[in-house]
């Protein structure tokens, strides 16, 4: 699947258009006629566009934007781990944690010490 996105207008609005294949989202759009663009997906939008209010466009491979957001999300919490390693090894870190643990607690039930 893959995604063309227009950017147009003052306000740099941007507009998504869906196709089922790349050769697809690289020839959607129509030649200019008067000074218009006009572009239709695989699954119904149609829109008509100003020449010049077009800034610019991209097309997005989808399946490879999830596999993009999946190994950054794995990267930031690869981070998280090695932040939390390093905090337990930073003395003044360890000492706040220890201090809001508090003292232990002797248990009646025979629990020992908790």
């Amino acid at each position: 699947m893959y995604s063309l996105t227009i950017c147009f207008g003052p306000a740099g609005t941007t507009w998504a258009f869906l196709f089922k294949d790349r050769t697809a989202a690289t020839s959607a759009t129509i030649p200019v006629v008067n000074d218009a663009l006009f572009v239709k997906d695989d699954f119904g939008q149609e829109a008509k566009f100003e020449e010049s209010d077009v800034h610019g466009w991209v097309i997005e491979d989808l399946d490879q934007t999830e596999s993009a957001r999946i190994q950054r999300s794995l990267a930031e919490e690869r981070i998280k781990v090695k932040l939390m390693e390093a905090a337990k090894a930073d003395p003044v870190i360890a000492a706040a944690i220890r201090q809001q643990r508090g003292a232990p607690v002797l248990t009646p039930m025979g629990g020992g010490f908790r």
